[in-house]
């Protein structure tokens, strides 16, 4: 849970009122816990949300040496009860935790903090049971490509969600926590799941236009690093996880074939016609009629035909484009082009070998990769 999701649901049962460090709203809550004793903050792990009657403020300047200490903790969050020993909160404090990102809310005297903690724990662990069993058949339909009909049977939540919108991301090179800190600010239902070294994020109960909003946000989150993510097409129905799953691990391929922070399963162009061949034989045969006289040339003579001839190809044959591209005299680019022509024994003029030289350079891409 949230700080946000709490902070919502619970806004007015509690009268909460969030004063400051809005910012840092979307840090997971782990464990609610009261702490008085400026001695105990020594047994804060962080993320927790902190509450405090203020009952040990014997002496000045109090308050902000405890919110100090807990920052430096890492808490998600800090509740203060507001009325017989906290009277006010200094204008230095609030800018301090607006600053830091630090959220601050306060509650009223009247307010039992036991209520607060015992609803954080009753939903905390509903959720955790939820997620317990969405993991289960999420991941026999996404992996197993079996739907769990009894399973679904046994909790009328999930009922809901069989005949649900689902979206799916496979996900590498990122850590969990950042991906969980990432998610949580979209405000989607979502769950991470992880297989060998991919996570998988499964957002369900989703819209075209939410899971659109999503993927932007992504992209302006995880635009840096050496994270690769690829972005499966919609899915209807809790039967079509596997097929979606397949999907996501295909763009991510390319993603990360082709160095590209993310691809859409969609948008493979032909990629998706290599990918959806799987008998090997093929395949090489593919190679060993396009690019393998090339590889095996530049091999031997330390020389960058292959490079030469994807331009070629890419830039529909123009020699000049080439050029200006690589910084290469026009003369050395047509020796170049005349040199791979007879390698390959042909002219490169047929729509069908240049569709069939993008199909090998898809192919060579994967398998560098």
């Amino acid at each position: 849970m949230t700080l946000k999701q709490f902070y919502e649901k619970f806004q007015k049962k509690h009268q909460l009122t969030l004063l400051a460090g809005e910012k840092g709203i979307y840090e997971p809550v782990e464990w609610v816990y009261l702490l008085e004793d400026l001695n105990n903050v020594k047994y804060l792990r962080g993320r927790e949300l902190i509450i405090t009657t203020g009952l040990a403020n014997n002496y000045d300047r109090w308050l902000e040496e405890f919110i100090y200490s807990v920052h430096k903790k890492g808490v998600s969050g800090i509740i203060l009860c507001i009325g017989t020993y906290i009277k006010d909160v200094p204008d230095s404090l609030i800018e301090y935790c607006n600053a830091n990102g630090l959220p601050l809310l306060i509650i009223p005297w009247e307010i039992r903090m036991v209520d607060i903690m015992q609803d954080y724990y009753d939903d905390t662990i509903k959720e955790k049971q939820e997620a317990q069993y969405f993991s289960k058949i999420f991941s026999s339909a996404m992996f197993d490509n079996r739907i769990d009909n009894a399973l679904i049977a046994e909790h009328e939540d999930m009922e809901q969600y069989v005949y649900s919108t689902y979206g799916i991301i496979a996900f590498k090179n990122i850590a969990a926590d950042k991906l969980t800190a990432v998610l949580n600010q979209v405000e989607q239902k979502y769950l991470i799941l992880t297989k060998k070294t991919i996570q998988y994020a499964i957002l369900y109960n989703i819209t075209e236009s939410n899971f659109s909003a999503v993927i932007a946000f992504l992209h302006k989150s995880l635009s840096t690093g050496s994270v690769h993510y690829g972005i499966a097409a919609l899915g209807q129905g809790i039967h079509s996880l596997f097929d979606k799953r397949i999907e996501a691990d295909k763009a991510l391929q390319v993603a990360m074939a082709t160095r590209k922070t993310y691809c859409f399963y969609n948008d493979l162009g032909l990629y998706q016609i290599i990918l959806g061949i799987s008998n090997e034989a093929i395949l090489d045969n593919l190679y060993a009629q396009t690019l393998k006289p090339i590889v095996e040339y530049d091999q031997q003579h330390k020389s960058s035909y292959l490079e030469t001839l994807r331009y070629y190809i890419e830039f529909n044959s123009s020699v000049q484009l080439i050029a200006e591209h690589t910084f290469t005299h026009r003369n050395t680019i047509n020796y170049r082009i005349a040199k791979i022509k007879s390698l390959l024994q042909s002219d490169l003029s047929s729509a069908q070998e240049r569709c069939r030289i993008q199909l090998a350079f898809c192919l060579y891409d994967l398998r560098q990769g």
